[in-house]
């Protein structure tokens, strides 16, 4: 059985999945280097097909996440009851939610009409399986977690006219708890935070949640409840008018005066908490369903990684699994799932996100390529390598590495990252100087399993989110004094934990690194400049190293390069 992933909506993408094993998953983005890109994959498919050496024709199943379209059972009594309850307490109302499903309506057509016609023109149409948006990203969630039972929520700007649902799944199957409409939405409201402060919806909301942390939550909490709060059943309501829209554009005067007033920290800060109380609310009266205690984690908004850890803090809550490409980017493997499950019964528990193109090279090649990049040098490294890493990172030196198959979703997890010593606290401007971004996040650490119970409180061997840096951690005293880099002011960090058996190598190299510094971790952050994507490409990591945006570069855990005459090295790394 071979099934085929795609999206072509927010960050497009495809997966291919062969007999209940995930084969490939990429986004496009990283093959045309336009962030975010919003397009027909079609790089994607031929890579995953390519990676699993079948064709288009000899596809089994074409699994699409994006829009099923509207489903009167889910859907249809879930908007009557919306629209008689706004009729009935807030008239003025019904404008708004008018035009959030016109526009839902109008959006979603134009991309299922793109794959439609991808459909008919390959032959597919017997083929193709329409999955509903937030069942994408809920069992695709569940079948890739290590759980057997477990709560799954969703939640996200909107997606099959829905923007939350709760779920209990089991072997037994899945039942729905609740359905939140795409008016009501927590996704366009923290997206809308975003822009009001200055950034870009979709795309920059981690600066908030990291911005939220320097702010008092408490001053504009009431502000942040007259735009969306919870009702005494449990059910998630949008007030629609001059504070609050289901869209990220649409803002009244009142809205940019009364945010123009407040210090953005405090605003952040509101924002933050408020997603935290409403999603913890959401959680806590569901919970006792699962007698696990388990919770899966799908949807844009659980991109935020301080939310992860105040929902994995929730009484009732014992362990949390948050997927990998949580968002829309993910529909091409969450879709895929769902149908792999479907028509085999085959579940994939917490599989590896090294999934894309590998960084594999002969020296030829290199030599080759370099020819473009006079001022670079190379060097194969057989034996000594992590000697020579670890005196590079005691010098202070900013390492990229490009190794194995490149990671799929959002987090650089040590294969396309930009890897420092962590003991620096002014790192966080400097570093990012060169990337060319702003943060107010600190970077990230990555952390060997050994090292990690004297590193994060409450962190155990069992606790699967994480492998892929989707939640945070309150700190140890120690760990925050000797690696500051990492530890952001509210003493939490988002840790990567390496395990020896995923990649053997990195797990010495952070062993090696912690018997020479006393450092527990190492930064870790994605291999790209500002609104760049994550490198892919040999040239797409060479051209920051000539820039001199990183120092050396590890490529294939077997190449040195680096800059003639730039940044003093040692002469044993150049020699």
């Amino acid at each position: 059985m071979k099934i085929l992933g795609i999206t072509n909506n927010d960050l497009a993408g495809a997966c291919l999945i062969r007999d209940g094993k995930i084969i490939a998953a990429v986004s496009e983005e990283r093959f045309t280097r336009i962030k975010d890109h919003k397009t027909w994959p079609a790089r994607s498919i031929e890579y995953v097909l390519r990676e699993a050496g079948v064709s288009l024709e000899e596809v089994d199943r074409v699994a699409y996440g994006w829009c099923a379209g509207f489903d009167a059972d889910k859907h249809l009594l879930l908007y009557v009851d919306r629209v008689a309850e706004e009729a009935q307490k807030r008239p003025e109302g019904l404008v708004h939610l008018r035009k959030r499903v016109s526009d839902e309506i109008r959006n979603d057509k134009a991309k299922r009409a793109e794959f439609d016609e991808f459909v008919d023109k390959n032959g597919l149409r017997g083929k193709a399986v329409h999955v509903d948006h937030h069942e994408s990203h809920g069992l695709g969630a569940f079948l890739c977690s290590p759980f057997d039972e477990a709560l799954v929520l969703t939640c996200d700007g909107r997606g099959d006219f829905q923007s939350l649902t709760v779920m209990r799944c089991s072997p037994e199957g899945e039942e729905v708890l609740q359905r939140e409409t795409s008016v009501d939405s927590l996704g366009y409201f923290y997206g809308r935070i975003t822009k009001l402060l200055g950034f870009k919806p979709n795309r920059h909301e981690g600066k908030i949640t990291g911005l939220a942390a320097n702010g008092d939550p408490h001053k504009l909490l009431p502000l942040m409840k007259s735009m969306i709060d919870i009702t005494r059943d449990g059910a998630i309501r949008a007030r629609t008018g001059k504070y609050y829209q289901p869209s990220y554009e649409g803002y009244s005067e009142e809205i940019l005066n009364e945010i123009a007033k407040h210090d953005p920290a405090d605003v952040a800060a509101a924002a933050q908490m408020h997603v935290e109380n409403l999603l913890t609310a959401v959680v806590a009266q569901h919970i006792e369903k699962v007698p696990s205690g388990n919770i899966c984690l799908a949807g844009g908004v659980f991109a935020n990684v301080k939310l992860n850890q105040r929902i994995f803090e929730t009484p009732g809550v014992r362990n949390i699994y948050v997927l990998p490409p949580m968002g829309d980017g993910g529909l091409p493997l969450q879709a895929a799932s769902v149908v792999s499950y479907r028509e085999t019964g085959q579940r994939h528990r917490l599989p590896s996100m090294a999934l894309g193109p590998d960084a594999a090279i002969s020296e030829g090649h290199l030599e080759e390529i370099l020819q473009d990049y006079p001022e670079l040098r190379f060097r194969r490294v057989d034996h000594g390598l992590q000697e020579l890493l670890v005196g590079a990172l005691d010098e202070e030196k900013v390492i990229g590495v490009h190794r194995g198959r490149m990671e799929f979703g959002p987090r650089a997890l040590g294969r396309r990252s930009v890897l420092c010593r962590t003991d620096d606290p002014s790192m966080n401007d400097w570093l990012n100087k060169r990337l060319n971004r702003t943060e107010f996040m600190p970077f990230a650490p990555i952390t060997a399993e050994e090292l990690a119970p004297d590193c994060y409180r409450g962190w155990a061997p069992d606790q699967p989110a994480a492998l892929f840096m989707t939640i945070t951690y309150d700190c140890h005293e120690q760990f925050a004094k000797t690696c500051p880099a990492v530890v952001h002011v509210d003493n939490t960090a988002r840790p990567q934990i390496v395990r020896r058996g995923d990649d053997p190598f990195l797990h010495g190299l952070l062993l090696a690194w912690h018997e020479r510094s006393g450092q527990a971790a190492l930064v870790n952050t994605s291999f790209n400049k500002h609104e760049e994507p994550i490198v892919e490409s040999h040239r797409d990591a060479l051209d920051p190293l000539r820039d001199e945006v990183i120092d050396l570069l590890l490529i294939d855990d077997v190449y040195l390069v680096w800059k003639d005459g730039a940044n003093g090295f040692a002469g044993d790394v150049t020699t």
